[in-house]
């Protein structure tokens, strides 16, 4: 009788508010955690420009307090890291002035800029840059990252498009820019090697920061409050 009684309650809470009701426990979404992948903003991915930009998955890096480090999951563009050539200095670069603008705009609705958090970042040899949009450092490839393996990066079918450099030996991957001017060049900035290496002398060529062919990984800081709201879990 209680079994019987239990089922039609059940029924009855379906019938006046909805499924949903019923199953809120069920459907509510798994945590955010270092590691996890979640889906915020636009960009155009499959390189299917018919069909509207794909949702972004983001990698969890790191977490502290409500605050939490966002990378994407697969390289989206390719970018030099700074086409006026010179010296490798991010405040002044067009990539960094890309990421903040057309980047920024394309990819992020207004609901979604206020989860952004903007944030002082440190700079080699250079002052400190506050970006709500920017690349890791040389320090967050290597600390954040458990090894070679992990650091490797795949590219969408846009950014192949847009002629990113694909390794033949690394199984596809390519390689990705880090914000971090070369030790070794004024020339160069560091970049994570297909292989998953960090190159923080910006390799020979490779790291020219007027190279076209490295591909781009955008990094953000979010509000983990806010951002459980807007943003949808990805399945692993």
């Amino acid at each position: 009788m209680t079994k019987m009684m239990n089922t039609l309650a059940a029924l009855l809470i379906v019938m006046l508010f909805g499924a949903s009701a019923c199953c809120a426990e069920a459907n509510t979404a798994a945590p955010v955690e270092v590691g996890s992948m979640v889906t915020m903003g636009l960009y155009e991915q499959d390189n299917d420009l018919t069909n509207g930009a794909e949702p972004i998955e983001w990698r969890v890096l790191s977490i502290e307090g409500d605050e939490a480090l966002l990378v994407s999951r697969y390289a989206l563009d390719s970018k030099p890291y700074d086409a006026k050539g010179g010296h490798a200095y991010w405040a002044k670069s067009t990539l960094r002035a890309w990421l903040n603008s057309d980047f920024y705009d394309a990819a992020f609705t207004e609901d979604e800029k206020t989860v952004i958090l903007t944030k002082d970042l440190p700079n080699r040899k250079e002052a400190n840059t506050a970006d709500p949009v920017f690349l890791l450092s040389t320090d967050d490839a290597k600390q954040l990252f458990a090894n070679h393996a992990d650091r490797q990066c795949k590219p969408t079918a846009y950014a192949i498009a847009q002629d990113a450099y694909i390794s033949t030996k690394y199984t596809g991957n390519v390689q990705w820019w880090l914000r971090t001017n070369s030790w070794e060049s004024k020339n160069r900035a560091a970049y994570v090697a297909a292989s998953g290496g960090v190159m923080t002398c910006g390799g020979n060529t490779f790291g020219a920061i007027t190279n076209d062919r490295l591909v781009v990984r955008p990094a953000i800081y979010v509000n983990l409050n806010a951002l459980s709201a807007l943003s949808t879990p990805v399945q692993q």
